[in-house]
């Protein structure tokens, strides 16, 4: 197992391009490389700059490169669908001008199934056409990426109408290999009651991309018993840095080894930018952590 590792700006609570609470991009940029990383995820687009050269060289003075895009879109409605791939052709362009390997597809969070994150049990689930319909629009966006050269990941993310082990399996069926691959995200997986470990081994011939990210037990038990919005839960924190919550990173890191990954994993710790938590602070934590944890203990 070889393991390169980056962040992302949703660590510093960039979910929304336009959200005022957002630090600059600038500022973001220069605690990713100050926090010891290598590269970084696009975020949500139109956040970052999109010129290429300007993208080029707000990435190269800090050192940094690109590795993946995100593609955080409401898959699950077939109305939005041209303007999904549309979207999809302008991230994978610039994905593909700076090197970029991977495009993270994820479901938009969105309502009742924010109220439902972690509510495997009772949530609201697609009927049979809903299903179909995101379906095809996911085969699109696969689609599309192969254009480019591009690499698309599945997410399951909480909130999402693609969270939980019934719908990721699903999923997988659905979509061909050759059009969708997988990211394993260790705290959404948490978060939903899956085994992120078990999730890898199952899919071990399809997972490309891996996000780490730690989830507080206390915070994650009190959001699924009061039906927490799944925002207001990342303001109480559900999110920390890597090794103060509750996944099990060494069995994560035999897995890995067992399953022969090699590639790159990005840490995310998702936050609310107006919180104004000291997100380089914990980058750095969580750079600190896995290099020991992980890294070292493979070497």
């Amino acid at each position: 197992m070889e393991l390169k590792i980056a962040n992302a700006p949703c660590s510093w609570g960039i979910e929304f391009a336009d959200n005022p609470a957002n630090p600059t991009w600038q500022t973001v940029l220069d605690e990713i490389a100050g926090a010891g990383y290598g590269a970084t995820e696009l975020g949500p687009l139109g956040y970052l700059p999109t010129d290429k050269a300007a993208l080029n060289e707000a990435l190269s003075v800090r050192s940094l490169g690109l590795i993946a895009g995100t593609l955080f879109v409401h898959l699950h409605k077939p109305e939005e669908r041209d303007a999904i791939l549309e979207k999809t052709h302008v991230t994978c362009q610039i994905l593909k001008e700076q090197g970029a390997d991977f495009l993270v597809v994820i479901d938009h969070v969105s309502s009742p199934r924010t109220d439902q994150a972690g509510q495997v049990e009772t949530a609201t689930r697609l009927n049979d056409e809903q299903w179909a319909e995101m379906m095809e629009t996911l085969r699109g966006v696969g689609t599309v990426c192969a254009e480019y050269g591009i690499t698309p990941t599945l997410h399951a993310h909480a909130g999402t109408y693609i969270e939980y082990r019934d719908e990721l399996d699903k999923a997988m069926r659905d979509l061909p290999a050759e059009l969708m691959s997988l990211c394993v995200d260790t705290g959404h997986c948490v978060y939903a009651g899956m085994d992120p470990s078990e999730v890898l081994r199952t899919y071990k011939d399809r997972v490309k991309y891996l996000h780490f990210k730690d989830i507080n037990a206390d915070v994650h038990a009190v959001s699924v018993k009061a039906g927490t919005d799944f925002y207001t839960a990342i303001g109480n924190n559900i999110f920390c840095p890597l090794g103060q919550g509750c996944v099990d990173f060494d069995e994560v890191r035999q897995t890995l080894i067992d399953i022969d990954f090699n590639g790159w994993v990005t840490v995310e710790q998702d936050t609310d930018p107006a919180a104004k938590s000291d997100a380089k602070t914990d980058a750095e934590k969580s750079r600190a952590f896995i290099e020991k944890a992980v890294i070292a203990k493979v070497a």
